[in-house]
This record gives structure tokens, sequence and C-alpha cells, in this order.
């Protein structure tokens, strides 16, 4: 029949497919054959164009197979390519984390301040110093008050980059600080903004007017003693002299004398006191009695105490007054209290001079006290007493209880005041007393 292939059917092809009865073996031998069809010679068209279509079907799967296998080796590699740019990108970045915060790190512990400004202003990077120094530099909206940083950092902008010195006022402080900067840009020559380093050098000034102030107090110092030497020569001779003439004058001669000679003995102590301040104190340990010192004091003073009617009273009660120490300096260290006592009353007054004993056995101390019922120290100049220079009085020197207080720590001492205004003052030193 025209359209239908030419099928050869196998004789035991209608006994494969029917199905055997049940319970029963078919036996192959008993089948009975069916007629054989015979292909055709040659086969027809369409079977020829059905077997060059399943040629051309497995050429085309064979390709296809092949291009897949080609495909997935190609997807895995790039795969691996992929997970090796992923660990690669991820190690890149925790090394840029890495460097980021180590970075981030030594901006936060620089000693000074480090900080960057935008063009319009705006601070884009500060780190904890320069926070700290400019946080009264700065207003609510992050902009500089102060005309003087505004116009400096400016100028940074432009291409300074020299250090500046600028003065600010930070909680009532004035702050010195020192400014330079630098211009930012990026690859392509575009502003980023200028880079600012700034220091708190307040401290470094202070030191360096310190350092200049001791420069001149050692050439002053220099020639103070140079000129003390020259002075206290004749003043001793002046004294000597003064003392002659009370002995033969009578009348107004006699106070005449008198007055030379208290004005060489305080003019001696002042002398004494700038040859004290401007050399170091080398004391000469020795066994000394302090009374026996005091009573000196007390006959050396006693013109200048009968002059300014001023009551003297000495209460020698320390039963042991052997220390060990420099004779003459404690000796300039009582007439300095002493002298100040004076001052400090100017005509009439009590002036009392107490020692006594403290402690027991090896703890014992001699309590040196010597008190006034002068001006009195006002109390917020009690912690400034002992400076150098430091005075209230227009004709002192302000270096009488700066050396007080050097001796007495040259001798282990220890100095203590207690004033009131208008009622008077009262030095107390302790020494470490000597067995008896």
């Amino acid at each position: 029949m025209p359209g239908k292939l030419p099928v050869s059917i196998s004789p035991w092809t209608v006994m494969a497919s029917k199905s055997p009865p049940n319970d029963c073996d078919i036996n192959p031998e008993s089948a009975v054959p069916l007629p054989e069809y015979q292909e055709d010679a040659q086969p027809s068209r369409e079977t020829g164009l059905l077997i060059e279509a399943f040629r051309t079907f497995t050429l085309a799967s064979n390709s296809l197979e092949l291009t897949f296998g080609q495909l997935q080796s190609k997807v895995r590699r790039l795969t691996e390519e992929l997970e090796a740019k992923n660990r690669e990108l991820e190690r890149s970045l925790r090394e840029k984390q890495e460097a980021q915060e180590y970075l981030r790190t030594i901006l936060e512990k620089l000693p000074c301040g480090v900080f960057v400004l935008e063009e319009n202003g705006e601070m884009t990077l500060c780190n904890p110093m320069a926070a700290e120094v400019l946080r009264e530099a700065r207003g609510e909206a992050g902009r500089f008050r102060n005309d003087e940083l505004r116009s400096l950092f400016a100028a940074s902008a432009e291409g300074r980059r020299e250090e500046t010195e600028i003065t600010l006022t930070a909680e009532g402080e004035k702050k010195v600080l020192a400014t330079s900067g630098t211009p930012l840009e990026d690859d392509h020559g575009r502003s980023l903004g200028t880079l600012h380093i700034i220091r708190d050098i307040t401290e470094v000034k202070a030191l360096e007017e310190k350092n200049q102030r001791g420069e001149r107090l050692a050439a002053m110092g220099e020639m103070a003693a140079e000129l003390a030497h020259e002075i206290r020569n004749p003043l001793g001779s002046i004294d000597i002299f003064a003392s002659l003439l009370t002995r033969e004058c009578i009348g107004d001669a006699r106070n005449w004398a008198e007055n030379i000679r208290i004005g060489a003995r305080s003019l001696n102590t002042i002398v004494s006191n700038m040859l004290h301040f401007t050399g170091p104190l080398s004391p000469v340990f020795d066994e000394i009695d302090i009374h026996e010192i005091l009573r000196e004091i007390g006959s050396f003073c006693e013109p200048m105490i009968r002059q300014r009617e001023v009551r003297w009273e000495i209460e020698l009660a320390a039963g042991c007054s052997l220390i060990r120490g420099d004779r003459g300096l404690i000796k300039q260290l009582v007439l300095n209290l002493i002298f100040n006592a004076m001052k400090a009353m100017p005509s009439e007054g009590l002036l009392a001079v107490r020692t006594r004993n403290i402690g027991k056995n090896r703890q014992r101390r001699l309590e040196l006290q010597i008190k006034d019922t002068g001006v009195g120290i006002p109390p917020e100049h009690l912690d400034k007493i002992f400076d150098p220079f430091f005075t209230t009085n227009k004709n002192g020197t302000g270096l009488g209880l700066s050396i007080v207080n050097q001796i007495v720590e040259s001798h282990s001492g220890e100095i203590f005041v207690k004033s009131k205004v208008n009622r008077g003052t009262v030095f107390t030193i302790l020494f470490n007393t000597l067995p008896s």
C-alpha cells in the first residue's frame, strides 16, 4: 500500500505479542510460524529522508553533547576563577580594613592634632587631640569662631606651609597653638581640601619663658653677688664705727649713731640674702645651740627693737636646744623672720620668740616659734610668700622668706605659717634635736 513502509516481521513476533494463557509456559517450538515479508531491495525516498534525518539528529545530538561538556568545563573553570578572585578581593578588603584601623590608631595616638578641612570650611577628619584643642574654637555649626584661625586656615589652602603660632582662650585659660597646613589634591589635580597639623605648645612656651627668666636671674645674680661683696666690706666698717660712736656720744649724736648702726645691719641682712640666693646653699653642719643663737640675735636687734618701740618677749622653754646645723645659716633664718616681723609692725606691737620640745626620745624635735602682732598676710598670698621676689612691701626684695625656706629644707626641717589680717602672723619651725 502506498504511504506505508515495508516491515520485516519475525515469525515470533505474533507469538511475542500475544499474552500467554495463565499458568502456561509457551514453547517456541510449538509456535505457528507466520509468513515473512521481505524488505524491498531498494529503500524508498521517504526511508532515505528519515535515515538522513536520524543521522543529522545524531550528529547534532553528539555536537550538543560535546558543546555541553565544553560549556560545563568552561563554567567550572570560570567558577574556580571567580572563587579565586573573591578570595583575593576578600583578602584585599581585609588588608585595607587593617590598614585603615592601623592609620586610625596612629591618628588617635598622635601627640598633635590632625584634621582636614574642605573648601567650604567643613571638617571631614579630626583626631581626638585636634578635637580637644579646637573644641572651644569651633561653633555649633562646625565653623571657627576665631577670625585668626579662619584666616590662617584659608592661607594654608593657598599653599602657605610654614608653622604659625596663635593664642586661643579655652575655658578661661590661654593656649598657645602652633599650626601648619598643606593643600590636598587627587591624582587629577582636583582640590580635596587642606590638611592641618596643630600642636598645643602652651607648656613649651611657659618653659621657654621660665628659662629666659632664669637666664636673666642668673645674670642679675652674678652682678648682685659682685655688688654684695663690694658693699659688705664697708658695711662692716660702718657698723663698727657706729657702735663706737654710740659709746662715746650722748644726746642726739648718740641717736644718730644708733640709726646708722641699725641701717648698716639692716643693709647687711639684705646683702646676705642676695649672696645666699645667688649661690647654692652649702651648709657646714656642726652641733649648735639654738638658745645661744637667739640670745645673740636679741642683742644684735636690740637697737632696732628699741627704736620701733616694739615689745620684745623671749621664752626659751626647750629642755634640749641642740641641733645639727650651720650656725651662720640658722642665724640668717632667724634674722630674716625678725626683720619681717618688725616691718609688719610700723610702730609698737609685740614680737615674741619661743622654743619648746615636742615628741619623745628619738622623735623629740625642737619647735621655734616667732610671732608678731602686725598687719598679717592675706589668705590669697599665703601660698606665695616663699616664692623668690614675691613681696607685698614696696621696699622689700622678696628674698627674705625664700631664703628662710631654703635654709629650713637644707636642715631637713619643716616650716608652717598662720596669719590673720590685722591680727598678726606666727611662723613655726621644727628641727630634729641631738641627744642632750
